[in-house]
C-alpha cells in the first residue's frame, strides 16, 4: 500500500476506535464518579494518575523501540529484526524493575510529607498506589509488543485489543455501582487485572503473527545493540519524564494547596481533554512510522514535508473537536455529570488552549528522534519543563487561584515550541520561516475566523441542547470551508482529495480482510 493511502487507512482505523473509546470512556467516568463520590474519585485521580502517567510514558518509550524496529524491518534482515525485538525485551524488563524500585522506594514518602489526603482514606490510597505501581510495571514491559505492532503499522489489531480493555473498564464501573464498601480498593484491583489480561493478549497475538516475536534471549540478545538502544532510550526517558512531570506535578501541587476536591476537578478535566487530544494524537500515531521509515531510507525532504503536514492536520483535527467544547464547556459538564466539580470549567478551557498550542510543533519531536541526535534537545526541553514547578509553587504561595498552574503550563508550551523549532532547524534542517508561514499561520487564520463565526449562537441564545448542536455544526462547517480555502495549498488539497477518494473504496473491503485474517493467518 502506498504511504499516503496507508496513513489514511490507519487514521480511519484509529478514529473509529477513538469514537468508541470516547463514548464508553465518558460514560465510565460518570459511573465511577457517582459510585466513588467526589473525595474518593479525587484520591483515585491523584494516586491512580500513575496509570495515565505510565500509559503516556509507555507510548513515548515505544517511539524508541519503534525507531529501531522500523529501521531493522526496513533492512529486511529477519535476524536483525529478531535481535532488535529480544534486546528491546531485556531493556524494558530492566526499566520495569527500576520503575517498581523508584516508585515503591520514593513514592510512599509523598503520602507522609506532600499529599493532602483525609486520614480515613489514607490506607485505601496506599493500597491503590501499590496496585498502580504493579500496573506501571506491566505497562512498561508491554512496550516491545506495542512497538512491533506500530512498526508493522498494524493498528487494526492493536485497536481491537485496546478497545476490548475499554469495554472491560465499563463493565468494572457498572459492577462497583452495586457494591457497598471498599469500592476504591476493589475498583483499583480490577483495573490492574484488566491491564494484565490485555498485556497477555498482546503478547500472544504478537508471537502468533510476527516471526521476530519469538523470545529467545540467549540466541538473539545483542550486547552492542543494547548499548545503542540504551543510549537512545535513556535520553528519550529523560524527555518523557519531563512530560510526566508536567502532568503529575499539577496534581501534586493542586493537592498540596487545595486538597482532594480540586484533584477531582482536575481529574474530570483530564478525562475530557484527553479524549479530545486523542483526535489529533491518532493522526500523529498514523504518520510516525512513515516519518521514521523516510528518515531511515535517507529521504529527509519527504520526512520534513510529512512533519509539516502532520502538524497542520493535527491542529485542524484537535481544533474541530475541541473548540465547540471550549465554547460550551459549562453546559457539556452539566449534561455529562449533573453536579459539576468546582473549577472544572476553567481547567478544561485552559487545557484545551495548551493542547492546541502544543500541536503546532509536536511532530518535530518525531523527526528529531528519527534522526537520533537527541541529547542536547532533550536536556533543554527537560529544563524548560522543570521551571513549571518553582514558578507554580511560588505563585500558589503568594495566594494565586487554583487555575494559575494551567496558565503557567501555557507559558511552558510556548517555550517548548521555540525549543522544538530551534532544534528542528539545527538537527533536521527545518526552515523556521517557512514552517511558521506554512503551518502556524495557515492553521491559525482559518481557525480564528471559524471561532468568531461559531461564537455567535453562544452570545445570542440561552444555554440549551439546541444551542450546543448549532454551535458545534457551525464551527465544523465553517472550519472545513476556511481550512479548504485558507489553510491548505492547492497541491495539498488536490493530493488529499485523491488519497481520500482512492482509499475510501478500499477501506471497507480492507476492514473485512484484516478482520478475517486477524486470528487465522500468520504474518511472517
Amino acid at each position: 500500500m502506498q504511504a499516503g493511502k496507508r496513513v489514511v487507512f490507519n487514521t480511519g482505523i484509529l478514529y473509529i476506535n477513538l469514537l468508541v473509546r470516547i463514548f464508553i470512556g465518558l460514560f465510565t467516568t460518570r459511573l465511577v464518579l457517582n459510585a466513588l463520590g467526589k473525595s474518593d474519585f479525587g484520591i483515585y485521580s491523584l494516586v491512580g494518575g500513575v496509570i495515565g502517567m505510565l500509559s503516556f510514558l509507555a507510548t513515548s518509550m515505544s517511539i524508541s523501540s519503534m525507531r529501531f524496529m522500523s529501521h531493522s524491518i526496513g533492512t529486511g534482515d529477519i535476524e536483525l529484526i529478531k535481535k532488535t525485538f529480544n534486546t528491546s525485551l531485556i531493556i524494558h524488563f530492566i526499566l520495569g524493575i527500576l520503575v517498581i524500585l523508584i516508585l515503591e522506594g520514593g513514592g510512599l514518602l509523598m503520602f507522609d510529607y506532600w499529599l493532602n489526603i483525609p486520614p480515613n482514606s489514607l490506607n485505601d490510597a496506599k493500597i491503590i498506589f501499590h496496585f498502580m505501581v504493579f500496573s506501571a510495571f506491566v505497562t512498561v514491559i508491554s512496550v516491545p509488543f506495542d512497538a512491533v505492532m506500530n512498526a508493522h503499522e498494524n493498528f487494526f489489531a492493536s485497536t481491537l485489543i485496546n478497545t476490548s480493555g475499554v469495554v472491560i473498564n465499563l463493565g468494572i464501573a457498572i459492577y462497583i455501582t452495586y457494591l457497598d464498601s471498599n469500592l476504591l480498593v476493589i475498583y483499583g484491583f480490577l483495573i490492574l487485572l484488566n491491564q494484565i489480561v490485555i498485556r497477555i493478549f498482546k503478547q500472544w497475538y504478537s508471537k502468533y503473527n510476527y516471526e521476530e516475536c519469538k523470545v529467545k534471549l540467549k540466541e538473539y540478545v545483542d550486547f552492542s545493540l543494547i548499548k545503542n538502544m540504551l543510549s537512545f532510550v535513556g535520553w528519550n526517558i529523560l524527555g518523557v519524564s519531563g512530560a510526566v512531570i508536567l502532568v503529575q506535578s499539577k496534581d501534586i501541587l493542586l493537592n498540596m494547596f487545595f486538597g482532594v476536591n480540586l484533584n477531582a476537578s482536575n481529574g474530570i478535566a483530564s478525562v475530557l481533554t484527553e479524549r479530545l487530544n486523542n483526535f489529533s494524537a491518532s493522526m500523529t500515531q498514523a504518520i510516525e512510522p512513515q516519518i521514521m521509515k523516510n528518515e531511515g531510507s535517507g529521504d529527509r525532504k519527504k520526512m520534513i514535508n510529512l512533519v509539516a503536514t502532520g502538524a497542520k492536520f493535527s491542529v485542524f483535527l484537535i481544533s474541530i473537536f475541541s473548540i465547540p467544547v471550549f465554547i460550551e464547556t459549562p453546559y457539556l459538564l452539566e449534561l455529562w455529570l449533573g453536579n459539576v466539580p468546582e473549577y472544572s470549567v476553567i481547567f478544561i478551557r485552559l487545557i484545551i488552549l495548551s493542547m492546541i498550542l502544543e500541536k503546532f510543533t509536536f511532530p518535530i519531536i518525531t523527526a528529531i528522534y528519527a534522526i537520533g541526535n537527541v541529547k542536547e534537545f532533550t536536556i533543554v526541553g527537560f529544563i524548560i519543563i522543570l521551571l513549571m514547578i518553582p514558578i507554580s509553587y511560588w505563585l500558589y504561595y503568594l495566594g494565586e487561584p487554583p487555575y494559575t498552574i494551567f496558565i503557567v503550563v501555557i507559558f511552558i508550551y510556548i517555550c517548548l515550541a521555540a525549543c522544538r523549532l530551534y532544534y528542528g532547524k539545527k538537527i533536521a534542517g527545518i526552515n523556521i520561516k517557512e514552517y511558521l508561514q506554512m503551518v502556524v499561520l495557515k492553521s491559525i487564520i482559518p481557525l480564528l475566523i471559524s471561532l468568531f463565526v461559531a461564537i455567535i449562537p453562544f452570545l445570542i441564545f440561552e444555554q440549551s441542547f439546541i444551542r450546543l448542536i448549532g454551535t458545534t455544526l457551525l464551527y465544523i462547517i465553517s472550519s472545513i470551508i476556511f481550512i479548504r480555502y485558507l489553510g491548505l495549498t492547492k497541491l495539498e488539497y488536490t493530493k488529499l482529495k485523491e488519497i481520500v477518494k482512492s482509499s475510501v473504496n478500499k477501506f471497507r473491503s480492507m476492514i473485512f480482510e484484516r478482520f478475517s485474517k486477524l486470528f487465522f493467518s500468520r504474518k511472517d
